[in-house]
Formats: C-alpha cells, structure tokens, sequence
C-alpha cells in the first residue's frame, strides 16, 4: 500500500525519478568513499528491500540518502504521478463496457481527425483588421493626434468666441439703434414740450392777432359760426347793406371764409363787423381759437347757427363767459322753421318759437337765444339783435328817442305786411336779376338796368299789375328758395318762378 513513482505503462518508473535517484545514490557513493565496498551490498539490498543489521557507516550513508532524498521531494512531486503499487479492485459497473475495444488513439490526436482541412486566410483576415483598425489604436497615446484635438478644441473654443462676439456686437447694434431712436423720441419730445409750451405761453397771454390792426378808437364785432348758418348775410343785416351795394359780405351755401374778414359800416369806418372761420375744424382747432383769433380784444362775440349749437360752439362760450367776453347766441332760419311747424304740425309761430327756446336750453344751456330770419329782419328777435349788439343804438342807452344813428333808414325801418317783408333781397328768374328793397325793384339783365314798384292789396303783393304773391308764397319760398308769381289769367299769362339769390 505505500506510495512510489510509476510510469504509465509496466510499473516502470520515469526517466526524471531515475535521474534523481541516480544522483542520489551517486552523491552517496562519493561520500562513502573511504569504504566502496560496504555501499554497494548496502544499497543493493535497500534497493531491493531485504539485508542484515546496518552498521555505523551504513547509518550514516542511510541517513545522507535520506536528507537527499527529502531535498529532491519537491522535485519528484512535480515530475512524478502518484500510483498505487497494490490498487483495490475497482468496484464500478463496467457491464456496459463489454465488447468495447480500446484500440482509439490518443485524445489529441483524436481531436485532429475532426478538423477539415481548408486554406489558412487568417493572414489575410487580420491584414483586414488592420487596416480597418489605422496604423495604430485608437486608445493608443498618439501625440500628434492629441496635438491635433487640442487645435480643433483650441478651434471650436474660437468658433464660439467668434460667435460670441457677433451676438455681442448685434445687441450693441440693437442698443444703439434703440439709443438712437429713444433720442429721437426725446428730441422729438422735448420740441413738443417746447411748442406746447409756446402754446401755453400763447394762450396765457393772448397776443393781439395781426389782422387786429388799430384797436383804439375802434368797435369790433366778430361774427363766429359754422358754414351755412348764414354769417355773412347776417353781417349784411346788421350793417344795412343790400345786394350790390359796396360792402356787400359774399353769400354761398358753401363755406366762403377761410379766414378772417373784416367788413365796415359804410357811414362809420370805425365800427366793424369780422367774419370768422367756423371753430373745432382742423385748420381752427376749439382748443386754441380763442387765442389764436384774438376774441378777448373784442367788443362782442356773436356765435351763429341754424340748428342746435354744436358741442364746440358751446365750449366756445363758455370760454367766453369764463373770460368774461360780451357775446350772443345766435339762432337763423326761424322762418323756416315756423312754417314748416305750421303746415306738418298746425303749430302756431308762438308755439315754434317755444319749442325752439325750449330745445336750446335743454341741449346747449343757451338761457337768452336771439331767434332770427334773416329774410325778414323786421319779425322775430332781428331788431333786438341789433340793439344787443350796439348798445349805444338803443334808445334808452342813446338818452332818448331822437339819439344819433336812429335816423338811418336801415336803424327806423319802414313797417311793411308779412309778405313783403318775406321777398326782401335778390333773386334770379334764369334771365333777370331782382332786387327787393323795401316796396322798390330793381331789374337787371346783366346790360341794361330797369325798376318798377310792388304794391299790395286784397292781402296780396303785385308785380307788373298782373302777378301776384301772397303769404301761402312766401311760406312755400321759405322752404324751396323758389317764389312763385302767379299771373291773374292762366290763359294769357304764364308763372314766374323767382329763385333765391342771396
């Protein structure tokens, strides 16, 4: 049962454990040599496993042999496998086993007959991986490469200041352009201040307008209203002044003042009437109108229309009243108004002039309205007016009926019917041109002059004896601007139809 080495095949044992033992025993021979003779039987007999008594040189060869030996042990256990030289019987089931014949070669060369032999193109695979993979690795330290991502870092770190600096420089622009705009503005800015401040100054002081030339010694009337309202008839009216006469303030539907007109009583140069450009317009904006038209250097203000007093117009005099300015409010057209009245409601002309009264007190606060017509300037509110406007032609403020100036015609009028009081003033037939004044015509073709005189009766007036005119006419002329004369006989005559002409 004890353990040796053995080969494989035999019991014979291996040419390493040979070699050791023979320089064992060698080395053991050479330390006996002063008795050769003794070693041999001695060793032959260890060797062979049988002998006598040792003796004392025998002892110590033995004892030699063995530290030897025990110094090779590493040795043999490296090179030598360990085997049983008294193996037990193996109990395995090798009943499967029979009929097998172990005539197979060796497992390595076993393995080799598997392999199919084919042609050896490793080399030109790996040839392929190298040349896919570059010259060297990529994980490989390169110098030159980490130069080289160090410049494209180096580039891309400039590429961004680049950028950098481009937004930079575009929000610069921007500032800049916005610094340039917001001086602009403030600019722009400060020069609105500097003309609203000029305007304020303006308005504060009230500069005399230019046109107002020679205010002392002087009486001035301003005449303010919208276009259509009839201003300049109306400072025709207040002067006296008839159609053609020198004087005469130009009449239109259309709006004739641009600007400001001054018009002169003819006996009294000094006492002037100036027509104003309506206010609230563009051109004339309510904010500035006072100021700008010179209002508070004036003796009267007399504000025009021939409907309900404007948002503007009513601005307008309560500037005035605040500036404690002389003006009148001013309502035309009545005429119209009362015959219309008459004929779609059967309102009498009392009542009109209270509907009237009612609605400007009502919508515009106008307490003391002057309700005009000026066709005919002897009904209505027309001779009040007149009085409001020069005091000093009234009676009472003249210190008697016999005062200066109440001796002109157009001051002590001569009373004359309705309906001829309505057809004072110019007219036109298409051919002829009349003009009205008082019971006198005057006739004109534009070449040769002709007059004639009306006449009234039966409660109607005549012209030529044969036409005629009554108030139903008139009333009819003030809603079309068209007066009709009828002749007495339809079979011989024909109807003229005279048209307004201012």
């Amino acid at each position: 049962g004890g353990g040796g080495a053995a080969g494989e095949e035999g019991g014979e044992l291996p040419v390493e454990v040979v070699e050791v033992f023979e320089g064992a025993w060698q080395q053991a021979y050479q330390a006996a040599a002063p008795n050769p003779v003794a070693l041999a039987p001695t060793a032959a007999a260890g060797h062979g496993g049988g002998g006598g008594t040792p003796s004392g040189g025998e002892r110590q060869i033995s004892q030699e042999l063995s530290a030897l030996l025990a110094k090779r042990r590493s040795r043999l256990e490296v090179c030598a496998q360990t085997f049983e030289s008294q193996p037990e019987v193996s109990k395995a089931d090798a009943s499967n086993l029979e009929g097998l014949t172990f005539d197979a070669p060796p497992v390595q060369e076993w393995l080799q007959g598997f392999k199919e032999p084919e042609e050896d193109r490793r080399a030109e695979f790996f040839a392929d991986g190298l040349k896919k993979r570059g010259p060297r690795p990529t994980h490989c330290p390169d110098a030159k490469a980490a130069r080289m991502r160090t410049l494209a870092e180096e580039c891309d770190k400039m590429k961004e200041m680049r950028q950098q600096l481009e937004a930079q420089k575009t929000q610069l622009d921007s500032a800049r352009s916005a610094l340039q705009a917001r001086e602009a503005q403030m600019r722009a800015s400060e020069e609105e201040r500097e003309q609203q401040r000029r305007e304020e100054e303006q308005i504060k002081n009230y500069p005399r307008p230019k046109w107002l030339t020679k205010l002392e010694g002087t009486m001035n009337v301003g005449v303010v209203g919208n276009s259509g309202v009839g201003k300049s008839l109306l400072i025709n009216r207040l002067r006296g002044v008839a159609p053609g006469q020198p004087g005469w303030a130009p009449v239109g539907v259309k709006e004739t003042t641009k600007e400001v007109s001054m018009y002169a009583f003819p006996s009294a140069r000094t006492v002037r009437l100036w027509d104003f450009p309506g206010a609230g317009t563009r051109l004339f904006p309510r904010e500035t109108y006072i100021a700008r038209m010179g209002l508070r250097y004036l003796d009267m203000v007399v504000i025009v229309t021939a409907g309900r007093f404007t948002e503007t117009e009513i601005l307008l005099m309560e500037e005035l009243r605040q500036f404690k300015v002389p003006h009148i409010m001013v309502r035309t057209k009545i005429d119209i108004d009362v015959w219309n009245n008459r004929e779609d409601n059967n309102f009498t002309e009392e009542q009109t002039l209270q509907i009237i009264r009612a609605d400007l007190q009502k919508n515009g606060k106008v307490t003391n309205p002057y309700l005009v017509s000026l066709r005919n300037t002897r009904a209505y509110d027309f001779q009040n007016l007149l009085t409001a406007v020069f005091p000093c032609l009234n009676p009472a403020g003249c210190g008697g009926g016999s005062g200066a100036g109440w001796e002109d015609a157009w001051a002590m009028p001569v009373v004359s019917s309705p309906t001829v009081s309505a057809i004072q003033g110019c007219w036109y037939d298409g051919s002829l041109t009349y003009r009205v004044q008082g019971l006198e015509v005057h006739i004109s073709n534009g070449e040769e002059n002709a007059g004639t005189m009306l006449s009234e009766g039966d409660g109607k007036v005549w012209l030529f004896s044969h036409l005629w005119v009554d108030e139903t006419s008139v009333r009819n002329a003030a809603a079309t601007a068209e007066l009709r004369w009828a002749p007495v006989n339809l079979n011989t005559s024909k109807p003229i139809i005279w048209r307004w002409h201012g």
